[in-house]
């Protein structure tokens, strides 16, 4: 309790009565009976105090002593107007000043010194307190009516501030050379790191919240008075502070009122005669406090409801008169036991406890404490919390016990574990119950490792690891658990890596979730589904890999039936989509804008729609198919054909191995009469019925050029309703029976041009030209009277084509003329020399995972680690043992590590071998592993990537010659998995043996 004293001014006094208190009248002045100015005009010392007994008194002590040996210096009851105002007060046995229910008072610029409770004392409304000088306490009888009408300006306590607030949100932190603190009607308050030594009551707080009383250090030199007062205040934190007294009090040092959600915790309390006095106390929780030596009543009061105590030391001294106070955990808490952390619930520990009979599991006494009929700790600790062995590994350990019971979380359901507390969590045990519809672990706190250490844990609910979809958290990490059940997060910043489980689901930013296994051999739509932004999904399987969310890279991921991405700005790269499943039909699907799709491999197709995206250097078992403007489709390998609706779209250095009718569509949009201004270029089309089909769907304003083009039937169509194309530089191959690909000659001349829009610089048998150019025809069959290369007669096309179906679209009668056909194939700048490239046909028998891959990899693992990686060399030796891996390789002096990589070769000719040899196990040189050696080892390598740290697996393939890198890599494509560490070998008149 606190003292505010108040002096209030009244502009219409009585007339003043001029009185001088003095020695010689002090007996009968001291008494002040009528309003008026008072005045002390000279030193008085005396065993009784003044007494004002009048409204509208001004006592004025012109800086004279008042020296009082057995009562208050100055007192006054339920008057109103007093002012007191600079006296220098001294009181040996009682306040300084003390007013009982006075309002509208005034006390200024006096000096109070005494050494009982208060210097100042008093309660009433309108005071206002200003620069006094005090030796003990501010106290008094008040509460939120009372001192949001005060005014307490530029006191000090010992030549130290008096700090009073009232009224005010987010007041922030107390400053540090605070005396006494006084928090009235205030929010957002923190009080740390103070040390509060005073004679007075040093911390005030009523009618506020969220305020903070953190790591002090709390010794008032007071009797019968509190340390800290709490009254009708909620949401507070009393924590990690140090209380102990100089003088015998029989007070307790925090005390509180009509107050919900407290919490005090982690104090240490030592030789006082109580601790805590509680009353009318809510939903709160007392934990981590050590209550050692005391005499008195540890805790004493009658709380209400929701208050649980845990985790507390009783050392010497347990008495407790308290009632409803429930003495354990309301759920599972960190404690730890023998050097090790668990997770559980938990009582506290009693330095009392004697139940001989009692055994321990997980340093809980099986036996509970009963401190009285009323007062049951069903849960004691065998040791004192926090001071018996803090685990070496920081680990919090789950254990059978903790899935013996459940515990309500905040969405509504329960759970066997609910993480509400930072940590790292281990699973020590298996667990499978399929008759609960529980969840296994529920987290609902950020900072969260939650590691399955490899074991099983298996429920019937919906997900055996889950946390509160209403909350956002902040860096949780999953990882190393094996379920038959599924995996759900909401967080941000978040890692949920190496699980193996039926699905995945995480929704957040920032978030990585890579090498992640979903399989269950009963139920077909196993996934890993993202939602969020600047995500990595990286290394996982699974039957669907479905993504929300933009500015993020997928890569690397195999998914046995779909991967599915709908949004902007993501990177979607060197992914599996499963040829050996038995689904049929595999997709990448993608919806949005601005994507990057690369490096890619899938059974069946790429499905797009949006804008500005770019697939690139994909191989696709059947077709790719996009829909919107100013795509890029190039570099890819593509078994059937390429397929574009919208305006702009670049289809460029694409590969179409055989397709089963038509190879590249390049559509406008149709029903809105759009054309397409497409460019179709440098591309090849291997084997095709028809090759590029411009069938009347408007693929009108297109460059087509510098393509190669196989076909039976025809290698280009241009229908008759096509115009303002220019065709030119394109090689036309008729594979088919007919002699004549030209078919009728129909009498309207096409609106497209097959010449060159300018004249072009060319080589022709070894000299330089420049002229018009147009398209070579294979059955062109005209001569070259100049020797230019050029045919001295145009070549008509003409086109009786009627298709099968929609005959009404595709009956095309037309002629286009092309007045400068070339006498040989084009080929880059030159007519002629032209070599077609030869690429294995995939086709989509699902025996494969790559078109590009060897035949001579056996294992799904190893096909699936090749088809997935960068395959790197140095030299050309290196070069051609990288070969019998994929088709597709490149050199690694300037490679950057951006994806699974293999490298083949060591570091004296492999520059990226040479940069990153360090980080495996075994280091390769010419001496070791030695003459005729290689060695296998795999190794996941970071990054960094802006401000992301990425990871990657790199697999090293090499040996200290080349004898010793072909038996690495030979033995390699033998494996059934990787290797979980270095793998030597060594060539043999036999062929590849494992070095034991």
């Amino acid at each position: 309790m606190i003292v505010l004293s108040c002096i209030g001014f009244v502009s219409a006094l009585p007339a003043s009565i001029d009185y001088n208190i003095n020695n010689s009248n002090y007996d009968t002045a001291r008494n002040i009976t009528s309003p008026g100015m008072y005045y002390l005009t000279e030193n008085i010392s005396s065993t009784n105090g003044i007494i004002i007994s009048s409204d509208n008194v001004t006592l004025d002590g012109q800086g004279y002593f008042l020296n009082i040996t057995g009562n208050c210096g100055i007192n006054s009851t339920e008057h109103n107007n007093i002012t007191v105002k600079n006296v220098k007060i001294t009181a040996t046995s009682y306040s300084g000043i003390y007013f009982k229910n006075v309002n509208s008072a005034t006390v200024e610029n006096n000096t109070i010194n005494t050494t009982y409770l208060c210097s100042l004392w008093g309660s009433g409304y309108n005071f206002t307190v200003v620069n006094n000088s005090l030796a003990s306490g501010f106290g008094g009888n008040y509460g939120l009516e009372q001192l949001t009408t005060y005014k307490v300006v530029g006191n000090t306590l010992n030549g130290k501030p008096i700090y009073f607030y009232k009224n005010e949100e987010n007041i922030g932190e107390i400053p540090s050379d605070a005396s006494q603190i006084i928090i009235s009607n205030c929010t957002n308050g923190q009080i740390k790191n103070l040390t509060l030594d005073e004679n007075a009551v040093v911390i005030y707080i009523g009618d506020s919240s969220e305020i903070t009383v953190e790591n002090c250090i709390i010794k008032p030199n007071i009797y019968h008075e509190w340390d800290i007062y709490l009254i009708n205040s909620e949401n507070c934190n009393i924590s990690g502070n140090t209380f102990s007294t100089s003088e015998n009090t029989e007070f307790a040092v925090i005390k509180s009122y009509y107050s919900n959600n407290i919490i005090i915790s982690e104090n240490t309390l030592n030789g006082m005669q109580k601790g805590f006095s509680l009353y009318a106390l809510t939903n709160s929780r007392i934990f981590g406090n050590t209550f050692e030596n005391i005499y008195g009543n540890t805790i004493e009061g009658s709380v209400s409801t929701g208050v649980y105590a845990y985790l507390n030391n009783f050392i010497n001294g347990s008495t407790l008169t308290v009632g409803n106070i429930i003495f354990n955990s309301p759920a599972d808490v960190i404690y730890h036991y023998n050097v090790t952390g668990y997770f559980g619930t938990a009582g506290n520990y009693w330095s009392d406890y004697n139940e001989s009979g009692a055994t321990t599991t997980n340093g809980i006494y099986s036996i509970p404490y009963a401190a009285t009929e009323s007062i049951n700790d069903s849960y004691p600790l065998v040791e004192t919390f926090g001071t018996a062995g803090e685990p070496d590994d920081e680990l919090i350990h789950l254990t059978e016990e903790n899935f013996k019971r459940v515990s309500p979380y905040t969405g509504g359901g329960s759970a066997y574990v609910v993480i509400t507390e930072p940590g790292y969590y281990v699973l020590d045990c298996d667990y499978v119950n399929t008759s609960t519809s529980n969840y296994s672990i529920v987290i609902e706190s950020d900072n969260v490792t939650f590691d399955g250490n490899d074991h099983w844990l298996n429920t019937s609910g919906n997900y055996v690891v889950y946390s509160n979809a209403r909350a956002m958290l902040e860096n949780i990490t999953i990882k190393n658990l094996m379920t038959s059940s599924s995996i759900y997060l909401t967080a941000s910043n978040s890692d949920v890596s190496s699980n193996n489980a039926q699905n995945l689901e995480v929704n957040g930013n920032y978030n990585t979730i890579s090498s992640n296994v979903m399989e269950n051999t009963t139920y077909i739509n196993y996934y890993v589904r993202v939602g969020g932004a600047y995500d990595t999904i990286s290394n996982n399987t699974a039957y669907k890999i479905l993504y929300h969310g933009y500015d993020s890279k997928i890569y690397s991921n195999i998914a046995e039936y779909d991967l599915f991405v709908y949004g902007d700005n993501n990177n979607i790269s060197s992914n599996v989509i499963d040829p050996e499943s038995t689904q049929g039909y595999n997709y990448i699907e993608i919806y949005g804008d601005n994507n990057a799709i690369s490096s890619n491999g899938v059974d069946y197709i790429i499905y797009l729609k949006g804008n500005y995206n770019t697939i690139s250097s994909n191989t696709v078992d059947d077709h790719i198919s996009a829909t919107g403007d100013y795509n890029t489709i190039s570099s890819n390998t593509v078994q059937d054909n390429i397929w574009t609706s919208g305006q702009y779209t670049l289809i460029s250095s694409n590969t179409v191995i055989n397709a089963s009718y038509y190879a590249i569509d390049p559509n406008g949009y149709y029903d809105e009469g759009i054309d397409a201004y497409a460019t179709v270029f440098n591309n090849t089309v291997l084997a095709s019925k028809l090759g590029i089909w411009l069938d009347n769907f408007c693929e009108g304003y297109s460059n087509i050029t510098q393509n190669t083009v196989y076909a039976d039937d025809y290698p280009i169509i241009i229908g008759d309703n096509i115009t303002g194309c220019n065709i030119y530089l394109n090689n036309f191959i008729y594979t088919g029976n007919s002699s004549n690909i030209s078919g009728i000659m129909p009498n309207n001349t096409g609106n497209n041009s097959l010449v060159s829009p300018f004249e072009i610089e060319y080589k022709y048998n070894g000299n330089t030209y420049s002229n018009i150019l147009g398209n070579y025809w294979s059955d062109y069959s005209g001569t070259d009277a100049d020797g230019n290369g050029i045919g001295d007669t145009s070549y008509f096309y003409g086109c009786d084509y009627e298709g099968t179906y929609y005959e009404e679209y595709y009956d095309i009668d037309y002629l286009e003329n092309d007045t400068a056909p070339l006498i040989d194939m084009w080929n880059g700048n030159e007519i002629g020399n032209y070599v077609a490239p030869t690429i294995s046909s995939s086709g989509s028998s699902g025996t494969h995972y790559s078109s590009d891959l060897s035949y001579g990899i056996g294992s799904g693992a190893i096909k699936r680690a090749v088809s997935a990686s960068n395959v790197v060399y140095g030299n050309e030796i290196d070069q051609g043992f990288a070969l019998n891996l994929r088709e597709n390789v490149q050199n690694g002096n300037n490679y950057q590590l951006s994806g699974n990589t293999i490298i083949v070769g060591g570091p004296e000719a492999n520059g990226f071998a040479n940069k990153y040899d360090s980080e495996f196990g075994i280091s390769i040189t010419n001496e070791y592993p030695g003459e005729n050696k290689g060695v296998i080892q795999v190794q996941d390598i970071e990054v960094k990537d802006g401000n992301f740290v990425r990871t990657y697996q790199v697999i090293y393939i090499a040996g200290s010659d080349r004898f010793g890198t072909q038996a690495a890599l030979e033995y390699f494509k033998t494996l059934e998995d990787l290797p979980e560490g270095p793998l030597m070998v060594e060539w043999t008149e036999n062929g590849p043996v494992v070095v034991e």
